[in-house]
């Protein structure tokens, strides 16, 4: 007799969009490969040469605030936001598992859908230091068009067209030193959202700043270590004080709303103000 498995459908949603941000991490490195077009390399160098040179002739400050759609810059912003998903994605799945398997809080899980679905408008981020070519391969997916990508010091922006003929805009910071990275999307000229992360000593701290379609305005509060972390949300009226990292792990519990995990131990207060605390144990894959 065949048994079927019972699933997390939030855990599943969870690996998609996961799954999702990964292909266009992969689009858009593969996209930046290609800017060349398909000349040989032997062609290539030539021009790569000259335009080395062009950039020797030039002052130091007008370099820095030169706006390149051909972008030659690092892959440590790139490398950095995949990190920071990674640690995020590990909480909320591991997060999510928990709060549906357990008998009284399935519904509970549902809660932490807002903080998935923000990676989806962040998902450009993949294409910051890789130029124009990966922005134009990586939105294509998306069905962007009108895709313009830029770039100054440790400034990125890209600008597009989202399928539903609204001019969409993500502008990004990242601050080397403190590996911490701000980003706001603007939909039509207005901010729909506000997201930063910082590393610590002891992992990750974020905040995303969320305007919905309805005008309703929510912050979603993170803290990643190893397998351990807590994520808050909370109905807000106005755009919280960026972070400082100087966060605790358990920051986000000053909201309204919050789950922690510390080994398989999971506390929390829900939606509707109650109390939950039980043990862990991982559902079967």
């Amino acid at each position: 007799m065949f048994t079927t498995k019972k699933r997390n459908p939030m855990q599943f949603l969870y690996k998609l969009t996961a799954m999702i941000l990964i292909m266009l991490l992969l689009v858009s490195c593969g996209g930046n490969a290609t800017s060349g077009g398909d000349k040989p390399d032997n062609e290539r160098k030539p021009e790569v040469t000259a335009q080395h040179d062009v950039q020797q002739d030039k002052d130091p400050e007008q370099q820095q605030s030169e706006v390149s759609k051909e972008s030659d810059s690092p892959f440590y912003v790139n490398i950095s936001f995949g990190a920071y998903m990674d640690a995020k994605s590990k909480l909320i799945s591991t997060l999510s598992d928990a709060l549906a398997t357990n008998p009284g809080t399935e519904f509970n899980s549902m809660s932490l859908l807002g903080v998935v679905m923000v990676d989806i408008a962040l998902a450009p981020v993949s294409c910051f230091g890789l130029g124009q070519n990966a922005a134009v391969a990586t939105l294509g997916i998306l069905g962007a068009e009108d895709v313009e990508y830029s770039e100054s010091g440790n400034q990125y922006s890209i600008k597009y067209r989202n399928k539903d003929g609204k001019k969409c805009e993500l502008q990004g910071e990242y601050n080397k030193a403190a590996d911490a990275l701000k980003c706001i999307v603007k939909i039509d000229g207005k901010e729909s959202l506000i997201s930063e992360y910082r590393k610590t000593s002891f992992g990750y701290v974020s905040q995303i700043y969320a305007v919905n379609e309805d005008g309703s305005t929510y912050v979603y509060q993170l803290a990643v270590s190893d397998k351990n972390g807590a994520v808050g949300i909370s109905k807000v009226s106005a755009v919280p004080p960026s972070l400082t990292g100087n966060e605790k792990i358990d920051f986000p519990k000053q909201c309204q709303e919050w789950y922690a995990i510390e080994g398989d131990e999971v506390t929390g207060v829900t939606s509707d103000g109650k109390k939950i605390s039980f043990v862990y144990t991982p559902s079967e894959v």
